[in-house]
């Protein structure tokens, strides 16, 4: 019984093979009317080898590479190769089906290395296939005694396959059983002088011996390998489903990544999980523990491999990815590389990959058998394949895996000696995973009882989010410290705390502490680009703008040179900032996506660099008026930091919340918003004020507020800023949202107009484009048209020019129909003014405060056609006169006179789109 998994399913792994083989028996040897056959075989010809196999009841199709088959031109040889249990014959079997009355079919064994039996199987297939008429020559052909030799014989063949009047299809299925030399010269022949109309398939286990070179620079080749076979997630979900067996997509994922879309691996592994109760449990070591698996790799991959290529395979087990130089230092073969080629040539279990293929991958199944296998013989062994690897690795300063073997390997005096070694270099390149995971292999008493493996565990915690855990090493830093500390200890000291400081959101305090730092502390030279990365972001926190983007590029210009790539993320989030900090907000979300483009992968998503280059973008799609975007983007920000090891950032919670609330407002869900709202300004309470996080807390809470009715909470968002931002324009402009919801309107132009003339200059570049908005508005109140085109203008203006939307889609009524009604007529600017209004419609369109009917609505999408009431009834198949009921109720809902007043009525209100006509 296999530990831990109970009787029934040991009992359901150890038949689990036996299944799959009657399964695959059951294709090929069926009932006769379940073949797809014509005319009886000749003699000494097994009728079943010459017949197509039926699919099983529950097969899976796969239409995908049924569609690459029937994609090759006839005359064209196609090559089905890969190992076994891919699904070849299968998948072969399904392209047959569609069209069986041109397709002859062959299932080569090891019998057909008689050169005389092959030949008879050949025309036989040949012969059966229906499309063959019953006066063709194929049928009255004689087998000579060495037919592949005999160049008559073998002209015949292709004289009476070319008589054939409509192109067919011959497929010769597990020809890697195929090794004679006359039968695979006779192959060969056949190959070469195919005629036009035979659309030549090989299906096996590994290429035959033709010139696949040449005939594959001519064109004359279509190949489909084990990476095309791999099973993709809905194919895999497809085959688990038909086994009566339901996963979720995380354990689907988990069994498609541990059996590499292997066919043979998801059907066990299906037929084991229909017996067992803990899917997880099973799937934790599917390779390791499942009975059969391990026959099916033994018994059909395993055993037929020359001993060389298995003793190999076993020695790299421990390793994935692995070089052609690293299997020679793990098995101590010379040839290592020559068998590694060998195997993925002849197998496909290995493929090569990375720049010149100089790094090949053992198929993960494969893989995770041989080491277990291995842990279970030789854990010895085992470890020492960790040691040799951990030293190759480390002779070639690759620190990341060197590491990881030297753990695994158990030797924690290695571990220690290539960790003291390499820490500035991984710090530098963002490998917080790597050194947590090499810190975890020394202990939590050899870090805590060394400072500087303290403060390295600090600076990974910082990295990470992880505040309290990180202020706990600092001071057991602190309480080891040394007497006499050398030059590398205290500049690692320096950076570290003041990449904490960074983090307390104190910009005093941050550029009091970076100003003392020493700009290249000794031997810490990758360091010293976080150092300046910090001083950049405090400069931009005090709002010294300038200074922090000559900073930061200079951080990122010297991280590059350096190679450092995490280190040049981060430097592009603090030039993504400053871009806000400037207005230019295109700027910002391209800087913030090619920070995420410079570090792929887990390492960067789950730093503070990353998390800031999320609330960069989700700020942009925001401001774009894309607010279901904003909140998609929002979620690692929202997650970051873990709530048992100090809980999120304050700074990045606060900022995450506000953009979080404002987008829910966005969407209608007004009260939800407004809560976020109101716990993100509670955040900043006793905390350092951050004057641009103050005034967007503002910017977007009062509005919300006070469109929702709750004239209270907006009150209380006026006086909190009037408080913590003084006269910043901002300010007046909420003075002015107030004292035009009240009608005093000469009142609100005068609180607006220093924010219109510059003289009161805003925090938020965009908080202009309100200003231009509420103008607008005032001039169309007022009946000043010349006045409020010329504010819209300007709107439109610094709209575009800062890809900022969301003031003109959320506009007043009144600047909307304004805005419409001068569709066409803004030259220039009309592009972006179309923007403004599909964003509008797209963000209104669900508005149903109207009270439309369904009907109404659809007789309203039509009316800025050209179309007359009659033909608008005619295609809603309606009368004439219920058209013309629900148009006069439509214009008494939007206060509307006429077709056109209604028209521009429900494009303002984002009713229908602006684009319709």
């Amino acid at each position: 019984m296999i530990i831990g998994l109970g009787p029934d399913v040991s009992a359901a792994l150890r038949c689990a093979r036996g299944v799959l083989a009657c399964e695959k028996a059951m294709t090929v040897t069926g009932p006769a009317d379940a073949l797809v056959h014509r005319r009886t075989s000749r003699p000494g010809v097994p009728r079943v080898k010459t017949a197509v196999p039926r699919l099983p009841g529950r097969h899976v199709y796969r239409p995908r590479l049924t569609a690459a088959l029937e994609a090759a031109a006839s005359g064209q040889v196609t090559l089905v190769s890969a190992p076994a249990g891919y699904g070849k014959t299968l998948l072969l079997a399904e392209w047959a089906a569609r069209r069986p009355e041109l397709t002859g079919w062959m299932s080569l064994d090891a019998d057909d290395n008689d050169d005389s039996r092959f030949w008879s199987a050949v025309l036989t297939a040949v012969a059966s296939c229906p499309a063959v008429p019953e006066d063709n020559p194929v049928h009255r052909l004689v087998v000579p005694a060495r037919p592949s030799q005999d160049p008559t014989f073998l002209a015949a063949v292709v004289e009476a396959v070319d008589l054939v009047p409509e192109p067919i299809r011959l497929v010769l299925d597990d020809v890697h059983e195929l090794t004679a030399a006359d039968p695979v010269h006779g192959l060969a022949s056949l190959v070469r002088d195919r005629p036009p109309g035979l659309h030549l398939v090989l299906g096996g286990r590994s290429d035959p011996p033709l010139p696949l070179g040449r005939m594959r620079l001519a064109g004359q080749l279509c190949e489909i390998r084990a990476e095309a076979l791999r099973f993709s997630m809905p194919e895999a979900d497809a085959l688990v489903t038909a086994t009566d067996v339901r996963l979720d997509p995380d354990q689907l994922r988990r069994l498609v990544d541990q059996t590499a879309g292997w066919a043979a691996g998801l059907r066990l592994a299906a037929l084991s999980l229909r017996e067992t109760d803990d899917v997880d449990r099973f799937l934790a070591d599917f390779a390791g523990n499942s009975r059969a698996v391990a026959d099916y790799l033994v018994g059909e991959i395993l055993e037929r491999l020359p001993a060389p290529a298995l003793d190999l395979l076993r020695a790299v087990s421990v390793c994935d990815p692995l070089s052609a130089p690293l299997a020679a230092a793990l098995s101590d073969r010379p040839d290592a590389g020559e068998i590694l080629d060998g195997l993925e040539h002849d197998t496909s279990l290995i493929l090569s990959s990375g720049r010149g293929r100089l790094w090949y991958r053992v198929h993960p199944l494969l893989r995770s058998h041989l080491l277990a296998d291995l842990r279970r013989r030789r854990p010895d062994l085992v470890l020492d394949l960790h040691r040799r690897a951990a030293d190759w690795f480390a002779a070639r300063e690759d620190a990341v895996p060197a590491l990881a073997h030297a753990r695994r390997a158990g030797d924690s005096d290695l571990l220690s000696a290539l960790l003291r070694r390499n820490t500035v270099k991984l710090i530098a390149d963002g490998a917080h995973r790597a050194l947590r995971e090499a810190l975890d292999g020394l202990g939590g008493r050899a870090v805590a009882d060394d400072p500087w493996y303290s403060l390295v565990a600090a600076l990974v915690d910082i990295e990470t989010g992880a505040l309290t855990a990180a202020d706990a090493h600092l001071d057991r830093a602190r309480a080891t410290w040394p007497a006499r500390a050398g030059p590398e200890l205290t500049g690692l000291d320096a950076l570290v705390r003041t990449r904490r400081v960074s983090l307390d959101g104190d910009p005093h305090r941050i550029l009091r502490v970076t100003e003392s730092l020493d700009p290249e502390p000794a031997g810490t030279l990758g360091l010293a680009v976080m150092g300046k990365l910090d001083r950049a972001l405090a400069l931009l926190i005090a709002d010294r703008v300038d200074e922090a983007r000559d900073v930061a590029a200079g951080a990122v210009a010297q991280a590059r040179q350096l190679d450092q790539a995490y280190l040049a993320a981060r430097g592009l989030t603090v030039l993504a900032a400053v871009e806000a900090a400037h207005g230019q907000f295109q700027g910002m979300v391209e800087l913030a996506r090619q920070a995420d483009e410079v570090v792929p992968g887990t390492d960067w998503q789950a730093t503070a660099g990353a998390v800031l280059s999320t609330l960069l973008r989700a700020y942009g799609a925001l401001l774009r008026a894309e607010p279901a975007a904003c909140l998609e983007i929002l979620g690692p920000a929202l997650a970051f930091g873990d709530p048992h090891r100090g809980g999120p950032l304050g700074s990045v919670s606060t900022t995450a919340r506000a953009l979080r609330g404002a987008a829910c407002v966005d969407l209608g869900s007004t009260g939800e918003g407004l809560q976020s709202l109101r716990h993100a300004r509670g955040e900043t309470v006793g905390r350092p004020r951050v004057t641009t996080t103050t005034a967007l807390l503002a910017a977007l809470e009062y509005p919300a507020a006070a469109l929702s009715g709750r004239g209270d909470v907006a009150r209380t968002v006026l006086e909190w800023a009037e408080h913590e931002l003084g006269s910043a324009g901002e300010v007046a402009l909420m003075r002015a949202q107030r004292l035009t919801a009240m009608g005093r309107l000469p009142a609100a132009a005068d609180a607006l107009h220093p924010v219109l003339t510059g003289s009161l200059p805003p925090v938020l570049p965009w908080t202009v484009i309100d200003a231009h908005v509420l103008d607008c508005s005032h001039a169309v109140l007022g009946g000043r048209r010349h006045r409020a085109r010329a504010a819209l203008e300007r709107a439109l203006a610094l709209t575009e020019q800062m890809d900022v939307l969301r003031p003109l889609a959320f506009c007043p009524d009144e600047v909307a129909e304004l805005l419409t009604g001068l569709l066409g007529s803004f030259d220039g600017r009309e592009q972006i003014a179309r923007r403004v209004l599909r964003a509008r419609f797209a963000l209104r369109g669900g508005d149903r405060r109207v009270g439309l009917t369904e009907r109404e609505r659809a007789v309203l999408t039509l009316l800025p056609t050209q179309r007359s009431f009659g033909e608008i009834a005619a295609e809603l198949t309606v009368s004439h006169s219920t058209v013309k009921t629900h148009v006069r109720a439509i214009y008494t809902k939007l206060g509307a006179g006429s077709r056109r007043e209604a028209v521009d009525r429900a494009r303002t209100r984002g009713l229908i789109s602006p684009e319709t006509s």
